[in-house]
């Protein structure tokens, strides 16, 4: 996400400050957004890439449970509904192809920061059932040797099939 420039950074804190970093902020990130008082920024990436996570596990989920549908009549079926998603249009044909390589979201770069987000979610105390099936997924993932793997990988941990059966994954 990075090296392509795609990457979002959340920046928070002083305004000033945060000028005075413009350049390097240029170079990892073509896009970023001031979240406000200092702390914040960290707070987003996490929300974000707790979405992620989730996201990726329910649209594997679904995906595992119906198969057979084509994917390219689900996204335009389902925009402008509730069960509308962004990571479904944008990782969907991914998870439907298994074509969990080359990652841009590995799942070793995805699971310690699911482990910031545990400690955050467990200040805010909320009912985490949902955050803690997402990140048994992926420790899964991870002890399972599927680091590597793009995080679409999800898929395979809930449908049984292994990421790392030959010829299967990609």
């Amino acid at each position: 996400m990075v090296a392509a420039r795609l990457a979002i950074m959340f920046v928070s804190g002083d305004l000033a400050r945060i000028d005075t970093v413009r350049p390097m902020r240029a170079t990892v990130s073509g896009l970023w957004v001031y979240t406000g008082p200092f702390g914040t920024g960290a707070h987003m990436k996490c929300m974000a890439n707790l979405l992620l996570a989730v996201h990726a596990v329910t649209d594997g989920e679904a995906l595992a449970r119906w198969s057979g549908l084509d994917l390219e009549f689900v996204p335009g079926t389902l925009e402008g509904c509730s069960a509308d998603s962004a990571n479904w249009k944008q990782r969907g044909p991914r998870m439907a192809d298994r074509a969990w390589s080359p990652a841009p979201g590995p799942v070793r770069t995805l699971h310690p920061i699911l482990e910031q987000i545990e400690g955050c979610a467990a200040k805010a105390d909320p009912a985490a059932g949902v955050f803690a099936s997402g990140q048994l997924a992926f420790a899964k993932a991870l002890a399972g040797g599927w680091g590597d793997f793009d995080t679409v990988c999800a898929r395979d941990q809930v449908s049984g099939v292994s990421a790392l059966s030959p010829g299967e994954a990609s």
